[in-house]
């Protein structure tokens, strides 16, 4: 039986994922106290909305398969008393998960990242910070109604932009506060690498380019600012990955998240 061996530390996971990107901005030093690996991939916890730690599972076909075989020594690690918890493998490689365990309802999700900033376009300056606290309302409803999957809301200490709707064509002005037709969010990942989420255009105005606008314009100001942005999409959503494709990202991962009972 091939052997699955404990590491230790972030910089030891990044030189067995050759730096990868997504371990980089995604995986802090405590998160790599402890991770696993056999020949031809690794095992590493990870965390986002909530503290529960989760565990992504990253390699060839033969490497994931003999780490899937040691979950449960793996859970033992992270949480011995959970019978439950959640593993992200390739896509590709989701079936190996299902021979193996009983896998729940879970989602299918794509990451990227750029470190090059977009062209840029005279629309950017209409891209600007609203306050999600005093329009919390207005953003919620804003979001159910047009992106009802965003995984982002409100008041949770992202900053979030906005574009409002554009001057009457009877010749009034824009003015702050005016209804919103596309939001999104920066925050950044557990690692501090900017994070672009609850990206939402008003499904009226689409065809527009606003969602280019705003993504663009984010884009370039965390660029700016700290040399890279991430986000993760829905696996679903072709539009979104065009769209991000065109501006420069990279789509880095695949993943496949499953909630997987653990027999112990």
């Amino acid at each position: 039986m091939t052997a699955v061996l404990t590491g230790h530390g972030l910089a030891e996971l990044l030189r067995r994922t050759g730096d990868h990107p997504f371990v980089r901005w995604e995986v802090t030093e405590e998160l790599a106290d402890t991770w696993w690996t056999t020949p031809g991939a690794v095992a590493f916890q990870r965390t986002r909305k909530t503290m529960r730690r989760t565990v992504n599972v990253m390699g060839d076909e033969r490497g994931v398969a003999t780490l899937l075989d040691a979950l449960p020594q793996i859970a033992d690690e992270v949480d011995p008393a959970r019978k439950a918890f959640s593993v992200s493998v390739p896509q590709h490689l989701e079936p190996l998960l299902r021979e193996r365990y009983r896998v729940l309802d879970g989602g299918d999700w794509e990451w990227f990242h750029t470190t090059t900033s977009p062209p840029a376009d005279p629309s950017h300056d209409l891209v600007r910070p609203i306050d999600d606290v005093a329009r919390a309302d207005e953003v919620r409803a804003f979001l159910e109604a047009h992106s009802p999957t965003a995984d982002t809301g409100p008041g949770g200490g992202e900053r979030w932009f906005g574009l409002e709707a554009p001057a009457g064509h009877d010749g009034s002005e824009r003015l702050p506060g005016s209804p919103l037709v596309a939001v999104a969010a920066l925050g950044t990942t557990r690692a501090d690498a900017p994070h672009l989420s609850s990206v939402a255009v008003d499904g009226r105005q689409r065809g527009r380019g606003l969602g280019r606008t705003i993504v663009g314009a984010l884009t370039r100001l965390a660029v700016v600012e700290a040399g890279v942005c991430t986000l993760g999409m829905y696996s679903h959503n072709d539009v979104a990955r065009r769209l991000y494709l065109s501006l420069g990202y990279e789509q880095v991962c695949a993943w496949s998240s499953r909630p997987v009972v653990i027999g112990r």
